[in-house]
């Protein structure tokens, strides 16, 4: 997306889940030993507004494929809470990536301007870290995924250790019992006044994926590393470090995306 264009509409979007990095490599991403940076945009389009802004895209993603585009662009469709979002995603190794500037967007800047941005409502970006200590991709995920169910956290203020601490024993425990449930942490860097603290990205293949629990429960699973009475503290520290929590579903739109070479 036109990162300038975009943070140059003001209204922001209540809500916002921000960091849905799991289309973009999760599996390799968890192995880095760097965190990626995601630049994560959420678009919210007027619904009679929608076919214009699906053609606009389009038309935009055309030209940054025909320009060369070196940036992939991943797009999601919301599947519940407010159905008019759409959700950009843009990786990035290092945070000093983000100050080079891709040249196809540079050339299709005037198609962005007439064809997408007279169609938006409201925008909202947010930068996201994966955090890899509270993360279990162990590898063979689809990616990007189809579907993506997350988790939104805002943490009490002085909290934010003890939360991390039980992310981090949870996936440590998957680690150990190489657990079928894959799921990656992320810290929200810069959301903004309101944002959330941390989300956790499940991906999934399809509705009866993200609709079955994985077996065994994670109450099982983490009991069975670190012993039931434990877990049970445990899980009654975290949920009191708990400000806010929230869940949104996400599906991959595959004509709306640019991935260069494919």
């Amino acid at each position: 997306m036109n990162v300038q264009a975009i943070l140059a509409l003001r209204p922001r979007l209540a809500g916002f889940v921000a960091v849905l990095a799991a289309a973009m490599g999760l599996a390799q991403a968890a192995a880095a030993t760097t965190a990626p940076i995601v630049r994560v945009f959420v678009v919210q389009v007027p619904s009679a507004q929608d076919h214009e802004f699906i053609v606009g895209v389009k038309a935009y993603e055309k030209c940054l494929s025909d320009s060369g585009t070196k940036q992939a662009t991943y797009v999601y469709d919301a599947e519940t809470g407010d159905l008019t979002r759409y959700l950009f995603l843009n990786e990035y190794s290092t945070w000093a990536g983000m100050d080079a500037h891709d040249a196809a967007a540079t050339a299709c800047r005037d198609v962005f301007g007439t064809e997408v941005l007279p169609h938006v409502g409201q925008a909202l970006s947010q930068v996201a870290v994966l955090d890899p200590k509270d993360t279990y991709m162990p590898g063979g995920d689809p990616d990007p995924a189809p579907m993506l169910w997350v988790d939104s956290y805002r943490i009490k203020p002085g909290q934010g250790q003890e939360f991390n601490a039980a992310m981090q024993h949870l996936a440590a425990a998957a680690a150990k019992t190489h657990w079928e449930g894959h799921f990656a942490g992320y810290d929200i860097a810069a959301g903004g006044r309101g944002a959330q603290d941390f989300v956790q990205v499940w991906p999934n293949k399809s509705w009866a994926d993200a609709g079955r629990d994985p077996s065994p429960s994670p109450m099982k699973m983490v009991a069975s590393v670190y012993g039931a009475a434990s877990v049970k503290s445990g899980h009654r520290k975290f949920l009191a470090t708990i400000a806010d929590h929230w869940s949104d579903t996400w599906s991959y739109d595959k004509d709306l995306s640019v991935i260069p070479g494919k």
